[in-house]
């Protein structure tokens, strides 16, 4: 009798943790990156209820916004280059609490 294979997909998700604590946002792990090569994406996570994600015009990925409604980034964008430390500033929002930490895509 054959033996059955199983793979197990490696996971393509980076998980950016949304927490606030003592009135402040905290993010982990910033920065983040996302492998281009990996076909990485990033989903946010909070321990609160609501919370919004926003890049800028320079936005890393085919979409700009992001929150608990949609909080998967999708692949980074075709014409953006690997860079093992190149960041783009990104806004998070909770409530009136609002943190602007960085992410990547690396090789």
């Amino acid at each position: 009798m054959a033996t059955q294979l199983q793979m197990h997909p490696m996971s393509r998700e980076v998980v950016v943790k949304i927490s606030v604590q003592d009135g402040r946002i905290h993010v982990s792990p910033d920065p983040f990156f996302v492998s281009k090569d990996g076909n990485e994406e990033v989903r946010w996570t909070c321990n609160e209820e609501d919370f919004l994600v926003e890049f800028g015009e320079d936005s890393p990925f085919y979409e700009r916004q992001f929150s608990n409604y949609a909080p998967f980034s999708g692949l980074a964008r075709r014409n953006i280059q690997p860079h093992e430390t190149k960041t783009y500033k990104y806004t998070v929002r909770v409530g009136k609490i609002v943190l602007d930490p960085t992410g990547g895509v690396k090789r």
